[in-house]
């Protein structure tokens, strides 16, 4: 099997049909995504410099995005108690209500492009999504 003229078909017929992403809708940029998804699994919020290394990013960009993220109400950045030297970031209520309706938006929107093929071939292609998930 040649998996590169498969890779060029899918790749290019992406591109032809390509729709905007719901980031590109909105007014938030994938590190302030990734920020907030990082936050929404550590209730106890984190570092900046633990934003950086899980973005793989650096410090600079994770300080950018926080300070867009903070003007929208959606993280706040609060000085340890334990330690005054660092600032922990916390996702705010209106931030996890945020993550809850893009996260019910991604379900919709799997839902709908699932629903395009018959129940044996949705399965199929979850199964091979898988696969390739945890090869990667």
């Amino acid at each position: 099997m040649d998996y590169k003229t498969l890779a060029k078909e899918l790749f290019e017929y992406i591109i032809k049909t390509h729709k905007p992403s719901l980031e590109e809708r909105g007014h938030y940029s994938r590190g302030e995504m990734g920020i907030l998804i990082c936050l929404n699994f550590n209730e106890g919020g984190v570092t900046s410099g633990h934003l950086s290394e899980y973005l793989s990013v650096s410090t600079g960009r994770v300080a950018t995005a926080l300070k867009s993220l903070e003007k929208k109400g959606l993280v706040v950045r609060r000085t340890d108690v334990t330690d005054k030297r660092k600032v922990i970031v916390f996702i705010t209520d209106s931030g996890k209500q945020f993550m809850i309706d893009k996260y019910n938006e991604g379900i919709a929107w799997t839902e709908s492009i699932l629903r395009k093929l018959d129940e044996q071939d949705a399965k199929e292609f979850i199964r091979l999504i898988k696969i390739i998930v945890s090869k990667s």
